[in-house]
């Protein structure tokens, strides 16, 4: 398995990780993110991607009614973040985005891609803005929204925080490209493992 990092239209990774809460715009970002990485192709893949497997009344039941009883939560991110690895080690460059709400998903996630050290992007959003979003997709409730609003920030540092409230995605796409440009090294990933570890 190859963990080296190489230049990457300027990117000195191989995988960028996007959180933030319902209705920041994460996915919006990944495949403006993709478009303005080219040549160089980047696959977008998420949390989503696997969750969205399940069979539709179960997705129904967990995002209009916000009952996730049926869904193995952990075993979903699991399967994604396995995913996510066999992705990386046969070379390919990702953006994967994904929700943390919690201190044991932080944990996770850090742990699984503990030796690719991705690039971290936070995106944040007004609530306002955040609860105008998610009327306009009707795929989420009022309260999962709320939840990933409240908690969504805490439990990770980034190497870049965004506020997505009055940015179109093209611009924040560009605004991202040049803050990883920029910085070079991307150093969050390793300050979040050695806190993780601190607490243990």
């Amino acid at each position: 398995m190859s963990t080296d990092t190489e230049p990457v239209a300027g990117l000195n990774a191989r995988s960028i990780v996007i959180v933030g809460g319902s209705g920041t715009g994460k996915s919006t970002l990944a495949r403006a993110l993709q478009e303005q990485l080219l040549p160089i192709q980047w696959l977008h893949f998420s949390v989503d991607t696997i969750l969205y497997c399940l069979p539709t009344s179960i997705l129904d039941r967990a995002n209009l009614q916000n009952d996730w009883s049926l869904i193995d939560a952990h075993s979903i991110r699991q399967s994604a973040y396995a995913c996510l690895r066999a992705l990386l080690d046969d070379e390919r460059r990702v953006i994967f985005d994904c929700v943390v709400m919690s201190e044991r998903g932080a944990r996770e996630l850090l742990l699984a891609l503990e030796t690719y050290r991705p690039i971290l992007i936070e995106l944040t959003c007004s609530w306002e803005e955040t609860l105008r979003r998610t009327r306009a997709r009707g795929d989420r409730t009022h309260e999962e929204a709320e939840h990933g609003f409240k908690t969504a920030g805490l439990h990770l540092n980034a190497d870049h925080t965004f506020d997505t409230t009055i940015r179109n995605h093209h611009e924040l796409a560009s605004a991202v490209i040049h803050a990883c440009r920029a910085q070079g090294v991307h150093r969050a990933w390793d300050a979040n493992l050695a806190r993780l570890r601190g607490a243990s």
